[in-house]
């Protein structure tokens, strides 16, 4: 019997990449990966171009699919070699790549440089697009509003012929799940934030106004690189913490009350997600996917809504809605809904 091969190209092996290998692995495909970091170093930065012109050719040749996380540099030759042997492409949208903010000089589309002309190109040549969410497609005017930041890929290609579908990341609550006792007054962020303007866009100077406010309560910051950052005069009850594994996260989830997710680009957030799971009741800016996660399980804020509300909330001990949040994480992004994704697509292939 036939293999069926699949080739997934990415530049970050984050879980969400993680989750669909094991996901195609499942539905019997052998998944051939091209993995390419992003460099700034001209020499590295061409060596990864060359390998993926290489590599593709013969990985496009074996493979039914070429998938590629993100749209940039990396995208290119396997979706040109998927065109040329009539291969069926797909390109997985997260954030990055259908926006532009020159407030928080973000975004893709912000430079009118070659990178946004490739991604324009990636975009016409492949044979499907799926978004993580509906605003990644459409846009999202409370970004705008928020941090001057457009969004949408049709806001910025509006005659492009290319499908898009809504096909959001997926979450496995048989491990994302409560196993510890929660602490009161606890208060989590999770990011990757290793510069300053990375800083500003997931929302940390708000934390740390809500941390000020709040001296008796524990506000934790997990992911954070301290070390490239001036993070002088943090109030006392901020705890920092750098990267973490599955593992601790999961315990972080679990011992903390609320989760905060006040950033002001992102698709759909993997982390509000996963401490929902964990029964963190969310508190979250309302752009992007973050309003479709969180619902009414929550609190949504705005550029303009007062500290007070925040600090409010957060001196009530919400119990029950932690659980609502993991019921609705259950319901709204389950692995079969983006397992029937995966297999509608690949059902279009012709052995």
């Amino acid at each position: 019997m036939k293999i069926k091969k699949v080739t997934l190209v990415f530049t970050i092996k984050n879980t969400f990449v993680l989750k669909d290998i094991a996901l195609l692995k499942s539905l019997g495909y052998s998944v051939l990966l091209i993995h390419s970091p992003p460099h700034k170093d001209p020499f590295r930065f061409f060596y990864n171009r060359i390998r993926e012109f290489v590599l593709c050719f013969f990985y496009a040749f074996q493979s039914q699919a070429i998938i590629s996380w993100f749209n940039d540099y990396h995208t290119f030759f396997p979706l040109l070699w998927a065109k040329l042997f009539g291969k069926i492409s797909t390109i997985i949208v997260g954030g990055y790549d259908a926006v532009s903010s020159s407030e928080l000089e973000y975004g893709i589309f912000y430079k009118n440089n070659f990178r946004q002309k490739l991604v324009r190109l990636n975009y016409r040549l492949s044979d499907h697009i799926w978004v993580v969410n509906k605003t990644l497609a459409k846009g999202c005017e409370k970004a705008k509003a928020d941090s001057k930041t457009y969004s949408g890929i049709l806001t910025f290609i509006p005659n492009l012929k290319t499908p898009i579908l809504e096909v959001p990341t997926a979450y496995d609550s048989t491990f994302w799940k409560l196993e510890e006792l929660k602490q009161k007054k606890t208060v989590l962020t999770v990011a990757n934030i290793y510069d300053e303007r990375t800083f500003k866009r997931k929302g940390i100077p708000l934390f740390i106004s809500l941390a000020r406010a709040l001296p008796f309560h524990r506000f934790t910051i997990a992911g954070i690189k301290p070390l490239n950052l001036k993070l002088d005069n943090l109030p006392k009850n901020i705890h920092l913490l750098e990267t973490q594994t599955r593992r601790e996260l999961k315990a972080l989830y679990s011992q903390n009350q609320f989760y905060f997710q006040g950033s002001k680009i992102e698709g759909l957030p993997n982390v509000l997600c996963e401490a929902m799971l964990c029964e963190c009741v969310p508190i979250g800016n309302a752009v992007f996917g973050i309003p479709d996660a969180i619902g009414k399980t929550g609190l949504l804020f705005v550029k303009e809504t007062s500290i007070d509300i925040l600090t409010g909330f957060l001196n009530k001990n919400p119990q029950r809605m932690g659980c609502e949040a993991r019921k609705r994480i259950q319901k709204a992004y389950p692995l079969k809904r983006r397992e029937k994704a995966f297999i509608k697509m690949l059902s279009k292939i012709n052995d």
